[in-house]
């Protein structure tokens, strides 16, 4: 079979006295120093749980190019050997895909078959590597608007971005249909997980598009990214759009070594107002909550940033398997 692969598995509630009278940046949502979070993306993936057998899942591998022909993406979907609900899977559609998959360990395939298995959806690049640092650059991040006219290609750590609406286009009108014509998935329960440029794409969609997914689980979002243009996004936002979703923000709280500075150790600037991005991820939060979302904020000390794609991961799968 074609693509086959043996084996396994309002500003009021967001500005109140104590943000305005911040002037620092924390570390908690960060991405890591550039040259770290280049060696970690051009870390090689071996063999993943998709290349050994398993009784639990069957995987399948495709490939879809961008619309310009610059990126090609690697899908690969886990579907659940057990019979499939009335309504189908749930379907946990999960960014980063290469370095999902070499995260994802057999024993969390058991774990979710023991529950109620989801269909997993990882979407990658076609590289060897965990990441294609260039491309996600432009993919998980949100267009960038300057005295009310669009930024092309806004230009961040060297890297061209603001491709996000572009890249969900492409997971709507591509992605999805493509998981629905391999697996039996219930619509109704499509969920969405990034970790830190994925993060940030995540909370994106869902200030944008609340209606892609049902759910979304956030791991140390990149909110420092162009000078915190999420924040604008969520000034923006009617949170009211995002009720009755299911929202799961786990942050790293771990100090950074004082001689990697954070990418945005200067403080983001909000019409004149320099925002602690910590205290405004838990914000948005609780505004997501008092919009009637049901919302999860988590913060572990123990974890550094790199450390929380493990960690919100696994909490991605728990949410997946939940009623």
């Amino acid at each position: 079979m074609p693509g086959r692969r043996p084996g396994g598995w309002h500003p009021s509630l967001f500005l109140p006295g104590c943000l305005l009278a911040c002037l620092c940046v924390v570390g908690a949502v960060h991405a890591q120093a550039p040259a770290a979070a280049q060696q970690r993306g051009n870390r090689p993936v071996s063999e993943t749980i998709a290349d050994r057998p398993s009784e639990l899942y069957r995987f399948e591998r495709h490939h879809i190019d961008s619309s310009d022909g610059q990126r090609r993406y690697r899908i690969e979907i886990a579907i659940p050997l057990a019979p499939a609900p009335a309504a189908g899977h749930a379907a946990l559609y999960m960014l980063d895909g290469n370095a999902a998959m070499d995260t994802l360990t057999d024993g969390d395939l058991a774990l979710l078959s023991s529950r109620n298995p989801p269909v997993l959806v990882a979407i990658g690049y076609d590289v060897s590597t965990r990441n294609d640092v260039v491309s996600r650059a432009y993919d998980y991040t949100p267009p960038v608007t300057e005295n009310g006219h669009p930024v092309a290609q806004p230009i961040v750590r060297g890297r061209a971005g603001g491709g996000a609406d572009i890249f969900l286009e492409l997971i709507h009108s591509q992605i999805k249909p493509l998981v629905r014509g391999r697996a039996s998935v219930d619509p109704a329960r499509a969920y969405l997980w990034g970790h830190s440029y994925g993060g940030l794409f995540v909370l994106h969609t869902l200030f944008t598009r609340p209606e892609a997914f049902s759910r979304y689980i956030v791991g140390d979002p990149s909110a420092w990214w162009h000078n915190g243009v999420l924040i604008r996004e969520w000034l923006a936002f009617d949170a009211n759009r995002a009720a009755g979703k299911r929202v799961a923000i786990l942050v790293g709280t771990r100090p950074r070594e004082p001689n990697r500075p954070a990418p945005g150790a200067t403080p983001v600037q909000l019409d004149g107002t320099a925002i602690d991005l910590r205290a405004a991820v838990r914000e948005m939060a609780e505004g997501l909550r008092k919009g009637g979302a049901d919302t999860d904020y988590q913060e572990f000390p123990q974890y550094g940033h790199g450390e929380m794609i493990r960690a919100s991961l696994e909490r991605a799968l728990q949410i997946a398997t939940e009623p």
